[in-house]
């Protein structure tokens, strides 16, 4: 148990030092599309880093026990939590972060499949990318849907990781993002911060449903 907790706070505190310079950096220095104003101030400093450290502790501590699956899922816990401010402050989810995360977390996943000799995880995983990115394509296209091209793209990429853990991680993670969306376009719709046609920043919430199904069914 010592050795959980220490290497979750390890996690936490090096998630923490990188955060603070780095991505703070990188969230502040996504402009908004068209050149319009940002919807929201960056995040401080110290708010992106506690929220950086919390999710890196969390996934480290369910994911104690396969540490060579760590890597990835750390990389796309540290990822989700800059996506997640980048989106609610511009509405943007840069294909400067997400596109080239589908090799890496490629790379990363195949070398987990190598050391636990897990070859039918990678495969899966590859086929719950591919299906999630066609499900959100889908919707997409749908008249008023209220994707934006990104959350496509994004969804690709944590389908990917979803995939990893299960099909029933896939479904989960996928339906947990959609439900959380869609009670907070209700919320907003309700107190009047938001109108029918206003695009909600999806994103978030498709992390949100993603971490939900690591911390679930990761362990």
């Amino acid at each position: 148990m010592v050795g959980e907790i220490g290497l979750s706070v390890l996690m936490a505190l090096v998630a923490f030092a990188v955060a603070i310079p780095v991505g703070h950096r990188v969230v502040a220095g996504v402009p908004p599309p068209d050149g319009a104003e940002p919807r929201r101030a960056a995040p401080g400093k110290a708010a992106l880093g506690i929220g950086t450290a919390v999710v890196v502790a969390a996934v480290t501590t369910v994911l104690h026990n396969h540490p060579g699956w760590l890597p990835a899922y750390l990389y796309l816990g540290m990822l989700g939590v800059w996506l997640s401010a980048i989106d609610v402050r511009v509405h943007r989810l840069p294909d400067a972060l997400v596109l080239p995360s589908y090799p890496l977390l490629a790379v990363l996943l195949g070398a987990a499949a190598l050391v636990d000799d897990a070859p039918d995880r990678l495969l899966r995983a590859v086929l719950a990318g591919a299906a999630c990115w066609l499900a959100f394509l889908t919707l997409y296209r749908l008249p008023r849907a209220g994707l934006g091209r990104g959350d496509v793209k994004l969804a690709g990429l944590l389908g990917g990781a979803l995939g990893w853990l299960g099909w029933p991680s896939v479904v989960f993670g996928m339906f947990a993002g959609v439900v959380l969306g869609g009670v907070a376009a209700l919320v907003l719709l309700a107190a009047g911060r938001a109108r029918w046609h206003d695009r909600l920043a999806y994103g978030p919430f498709l992390l949100a449903g993603t971490l939900l199904a690591v911390l679930v069914g990761g362990g």
